[in-house]
C-alpha cells in the first residue's frame, strides 16, 4: 500500500513537472509576445511622434503661407488701387492735354485775324498816308509791321505744335536718304546766310511718318544753317548709326553752339538760348522736333559747346524690327 501510494505521488509529481514545463514554455512564448508588442509599441510611438512633428511643421508652414497670402493680397489690393488711380490720372492728364491743345489751337486761330488787321492797317498808313508821318512815326510803323509778322509766324508755329497732338502717326519704311536729299534741295537760303556745305554719310532707312520726319530734318538743318551765319563757312555733317533696334541720326554744325548749363531749356516751348537780335526764331522749332520724335517712340538730345557748334541726335525704330 505504501509503495502504491509513493508510486502514485511520483506519477503526480511527474505530471506536475510536465505541466510546469508546458506552463514555462507558454510563459516564455507570452514573454516573447510581450517583448514583440513592446517593440511594436515603441515603433508606433516613434512613428506617432514623427507624424506629430510633421503635422506641427505643416501647421507652421500653413500659418506662414497664410501670413504670406495676407501680405500678397494686401499688396495686390494696393497695386490694384494704384493702377486705378494711375489709370484715372492718365485719363485726366490726357483730357487736360487735349483741352490744352484745343485751347492753344483756338487761341492761335482766333489771334490770326487781329494780327492781320494790325498789319493791314499799318500797311495802309505807310502806303497811303506816308506824307503825314514823320521819320520817327515811320520807324514806329515799321516796328509794328515787323512785330506783327513775327507774331504771325509765332501763331503758325503754335498751331503746328498743337496739331501734332491730334495727328495720327503713320509707320512706314522711310527711304531716309531720299527724304533728306529732298529737304536739302527745297531749302531756301537767306541773303545774310552762307551757302551750306553738306557732308552726308550713308543714311540708313527707318520706320516712321514721312511728313513728320521731314519736318524734323527741316527744323534741325534750318537751325544748323541759322546758327552758323556768323561763321566764315557753314558746314553741316549728317550721319546715321544702328544701335539697340534703333537708328540714330546726327546733325552736326560748327556754328554758335550753346551753353550746356541751360540744356534743360533747349526743347521747351518759347525757350531761346540766344537773343532775338542775334538769331531770329520763335522758340518752338526744337519743341516740335522733340514732340514728333517722342510720338515715334524715339529720343532727341544734343551736345554743344558755346561758339564751337552743336550736334543734335534723334532716334527712330529700325525697319528690321
Amino acid at each position: 500500500m505504501a509503495n502504491k501510494e509513493l508510486k502514485f505521488q511520483n506519477e503526480q509529481k511527474e505530471q506536475r513537472a510536465k505541466e510546469l514545463i508546458i506552463a514555462n514554455k507558454e510563459l516564455a512564448i507570452q514573454s516573447k509576445e510581450k517583448e514583440k508588442r513592446a517593440a511594436e509599441l515603441i515603433i508606433a510611438n516613434k512613428k506617432l511622434a514623427a507624424e506629430n512633428i510633421l503635422k506641427q511643421k505643416r501647421k507652421v508652414e500653413k500659418e506662414k503661407r497664410a501670413a504670406e497670402l495676407i501680405v500678397t493680397n494686401r499688396e495686390l489690393a494696393y497695386q490694384e488701387k494704384r493702377s486705378k488711380e494711375l489709370s484715372l490720372a492718365n485719363d485726366e492728364l490726357k483730357k487736360a492735354q487735349e483741352e490744352l491743345e484745343a485751347f492753344s489751337y483756338s487761341v492761335s486761330h482766333d489771334l490770326r485775324a487781329p494780327i492781320r488787321a494790325i498789319n493791314g492797317y499799318t500797311q495802309i498808313l505807310t502806303e497811303d498816308h506816308v506824307d503825314a508821318i514823320d521819320d520817327d512815326g515811320k520807324n514806329v510803323l515799321r516796328a509794328i509791321i515787323k512785330n506783327s509778322n513775327k507774331m504771325g509766324v509765332l501763331i503758325d508755329d503754335l498751331l503746328a505744335f498743337s496739331k501734332l497732338g491730334r495727328k495720327q502717326v503713320a509707320s512706314v519704311n522711310i527711304n531716309m536718304a531720299a527724304l533728306l536729299n529732298g529737304v536739302i534741295s527745297d531749302m531756301t537760303i537767306d541773303k545774310d546766310e552762307n551757302i551750306p556745305i553738306f557732308e552726308i554719310d550713308v543714311i540708313a532707312p527707318a520706320n516712321g511718318d514721312p511728313s513728320l520726319i521731314k519736318q524734323v530734318w527741316i527744323n534741325l538743318i534750318s537751325n544748323a544753317i541759322k546758327y552758323s551765319k556768323y561763321k566764315s563757312e557753314t558746314r553741316i555733317k549728317i550721319t546715321s548709326t544702328s544701335k539697340n533696334d534703333k537708328i540714330i541720326y546726327s546733325i552736326k554744325d560748327w556754328g554758335a553752339g550753346f551753353d550746356m548749363e541751360y540744356y534743360d531749356k533747349l526743347f521747351g516751348v518759347f525757350q531761346r538760348l540766344h537773343s532775338q537780335e542775334e538769331f531770329s526764331g520763335t522758340g518752338i522749332g526744337l519743341a516740335i522736333v522733340q514732340k514728333i520724335v517722342n510720338r515715334h517712340h524715339g529720343t532727341v538730345w544734343a551736345e554743344s559747346k558755346l561758339d564751337a557748334g552743336a550736334k543734335f541726335f534723334f532716334s527712330l525704330p529700325d525697319i528690321k524690327h
